[in-house]
């Protein structure tokens, strides 16, 4: 006798994995490259983060404040290819512009004799670096203390391309704490625009130290030891820049012709230094009837310039030439500095040895107060808004008889009609760089000898 088989329901029918969007791949991914839903921890403390890893997992503490605080960075990357030679020229007049405005923050903020240098490339370079992070606000402020103008895309590719000076080292890098789990993009795009892959903060102080001031001696090949001192308690995200320049002149000073001369200055007595001179160096040189300062440019190797700004008057009108200085005024004396032929000229020019060290987030709270007190970094990292702890920047410069490095009356008889450029009373100077018409530093000398 035959039994009836029992009747079976039937099975749902599920959608193949190809008609579902969540679950889309190639035909042709392997395996072992899907993404899982489970992604590996972050690393440990002082290790780089691998970005074939995939986004770090988020602590759970951390999970309901990233999703009210940052959301999901949903705009997809800028989609650049080369730089354009608009592009390249819009960065580079707004690192000009970027340049005039700090300087006059640190200038005001400095003691009146004080000495001054900075790298307003490298210090873009990190600003910028922070601003792949950027979301909202703190992007428009912060692209807005740059100088870039609203809409500019593609800003990191042409300012690497504007970077590429011979003799220059530069660099940047991000430091921050393990609990901080940055984004995959951001990442990425610090690899790709900076050659930088953020480090993590071990939490140990000393150690901490070591591994940034490290950092420094690699990025400048050694020429700076050391760029912190101590860390701030507990840091979230530290940023850095390094930069060490050197050049040699067109036309060398001869060693026996550096003379001791007086150097002027405000409220002082004058300070004899070691002074370079020549009865006829190459210098294109004019003056400016508006700003009353004589501007001479110097020439250096690899189209690089030194171009110094002494005021017409006394050791105090430095300060007046200062407050004067506007981004439109600056860059056009040192495009026709650049447009000016040479001439022989009687010159008295100190040596120079300037090492200073300077924390940009105060400079950056001065141009634009609260910045960095609760930046909108949602494109850094998930969890809540992110603070800037610090952000030093170190520049070195030496400028002697064979070139720049950076990491009373003349000793012969000059003829009244003779050209004349004495930089013997406190001046400003720029190392200009023809090619990509930027500045790569600027500074004064009030004290060769502070």
């Amino acid at each position: 006798m035959w039994r009836r088989r029992p009747r079976l329901r039937p099975a749902l029918r599920r959608s193949p994995s190809w008609m579902s969007p969540s679950r889309t791949r190639s035909p042709r991914e392997p395996r072992s490259q899907r993404q899982h839903p489970r992604s590996p921890g972050p690393p440990p403390a002082g290790a780089q983060q691998d970005l074939r890893l995939g986004p770090p997992r988020v602590p759970p503490a951390l999970r309901p404040q990233a999703l009210r605080r940052a959301p999901v960075d949903k705009d997809p990357p800028e989609a650049c290819g080369a730089p354009t030679g608009a592009q390249r020229a819009a960065v580079a007049e707004a690192l000009g512009t970027f340049a005039v405005r700090f300087y006059r923050h640190m200038a005001e903020t400095a003691e009146p004799g004080a000495n001054l240098l900075f790298s307003p490339l490298n210090v873009a370079l990190g600003l910028s670096h922070l601003l792949l992070g950027a979301r909202g606000e703190t992007q428009e402020r912060l692209a807005a203390v740059l100088g870039y103008p609203p809409g500019l895309a593609c800003v990191h590719g042409a300012l690497q391309q504007l970077a590429a000076v011979p003799g220059l080292l530069a660099a940047s890098q991000i430091f921050h704490h393990p609990d901080l789990c940055l984004r995959p993009r951001f990442l990425n795009e610090s690899l790709r625009f900076y050659e930088a892959l953020p480090q993590v903060l071990s939490g140990n102080e000393s150690l901490d130290l070591q591994s940034i001031n490290a950092w420094v001696r690699q990025a400048t090949h050694g020429r700076l030891p050391q760029l912190l001192a101590q860390l701030p308690h507990e840091p979230r995200l530290v940023l850095l820049s390094a930069v060490h320049f050197q050049a040699q002149w067109q036309t060398p000073f001869k060693a026996k012709q550096t003379v001791p001369l007086p150097f002027l200055r405000p409220g002082l007595p004058p300070v004899p230094v070691p002074t370079m001179t020549s009865k006829k160096y190459p210098v294109a040189s004019f003056t400016d009837s508006h700003l009353q300062v004589q501007v001479g440019r110097l020439d250096l190797s690899e189209g690089l310039s030194l171009v110094v700004l002494v005021p017409r008057g006394a050791p105090e009108a430095l300060g007046a030439v200062e407050r004067a200085l506007d981004p439109p005024t600056f860059l056009a004396l040192l495009q026709r500095a650049a447009s000016t032929p040479t001439r022989a000229t009687a010159i008295a020019l100190p040596r120079m040895h300037l090492d200073l060290t300077m924390d940009v987030v105060s400079l950056v709270h001065d141009m634009d107060y609260g910045l960095f007190l609760d930046a909108e970094l949602c494109g850094l990292a998930r969890g809540p808004a992110v603070a800037v702890d610090a952000a030093q920047h170190r520049a070195v410069l030496t400028l002697d008889e064979t070139g720049v490095e950076a990491a009373g009356a003349m000793a012969t008889s000059v003829a009244r009609t003779a050209l004349l450029l004495e930089a013997l009373q406190p001046f400003l100077f720029v190392i200009w760089d023809h090619a990509g018409a930027i500045p790569l530093f600027m500074g004064r000398l009030s004290d060769p000898q502070p």
